[in-house]
């Protein structure tokens, strides 16, 4: 077998049976374990290594990547804290049912991301963050106090500012949803959020393209969300943010941008 260590060269491994093939690294990543483990997640959830298969026995893995036996028992146990695959004793290694996985987990999620073609994975983080960051813009009306109202002003201000540049939009729309989460008090809440939008954010499909109209039409939603934080209107603030999520998705949806591009008639 060629050495995964040589430039240029990608090795095979076959597993048992001839299910699928698994390629050789053309280098050696720093972080062995790490590595194996995050490109192991991302067969699977593409789903080269599909449900109920059979991981490669140890010997085979530690070939293809051309690591110890450690490594690969130290990834394996990795992903099985991942709820990904699961180890019998006489029965080898095999994946798990989809149901499940650890999805909140970052190098799964980031997978799934990566893996949701038809933007299932996307449409439940957008139903998470609407029930989650509903829920808190109603605390921080309820909760918030001047400093914190303060700040959830300021960050707004600066959504404005921002308008006419998308990179610098984005993040201070991450500012402005932090700020609320913050006021609300629920560290829980902002814990998960955080979670998956760290990685939901990187994926061009979920942030989409936004024009300078894209930003300035979500700054009226934020402007609406501040107004019922500020006039403490519990409910009032819960809606603001469930329809300002929803509708933001909506527009930067790829198969919504899709059809309206679709539906526009020919110039001339």
């Amino acid at each position: 077998m060629t050495s995964p260590g040589s430039p240029g060269d990608q090795a095979t491994a076959a597993a048992p049976g001839g299910q699928f093939q698994l390629r050789g690294w053309p280098r050696r990543p720093q972080r062995l374990a790490t590595a194996v483990v995050a490109d192991l997640v991302d067969r699977i959830v593409g789903g080269e290594i599909g449900v109920g298969s059979a991981l490669p026995i140890e010997p085979v893995l530690c070939e293809m990547y051309a690591v110890s036996r450690t490594v690969i028992r130290e990834a394996v146990k990795s992903l099985e804290a991942m709820r990904l695959v699961k180890a019998r004793q006489g029965h080898g290694t095999t994946v798990r049912p989809v149901d499940d996985w650890d999805l909140l987990h970052s190098v799964v999620l980031a997978a799934s991301i990566r893996h949701d073609a038809e933007l299932a994975i996307l449409e439940d983080l957008v139903d998470v963050r609407r029930t989650l960051e509903s829920q808190m813009a109603g605390q921080a009306a309820v909760r918030a106090d001047e400093q914190q109202l303060w700040r959830i002003e300021v960050t707004l201000e600066q959504l404005h500012v921002e308008e006419r540049d998308p990179a610098r939009f984005l993040r201070a729309d991450l500012d402005f949803h932090y700020a609320i989460m913050v006021a609300s008090g629920n560290r829980l809440g902002r814990a998960v959020v955080q979670n998956i939008n760290a990685q939901a954010f990187q994926s061009m499909r979920y942030i989409g393209d936004p024009t300078h109209a894209d930003c300035r039409e979500s700054n009226v939603g934020h402007e609406a969300i501040f107004e019922r934080i500020a006039a403490r209107d519990e409910q009032g603030a819960a809606q603001a943010m469930n329809d300002h999520i929803l509708s933001s998705w909506l527009r930067r949806r790829p198969s919504a941008r899709s059809r309206t591009a679709e539906q526009q008639p020919d110039a001339g």
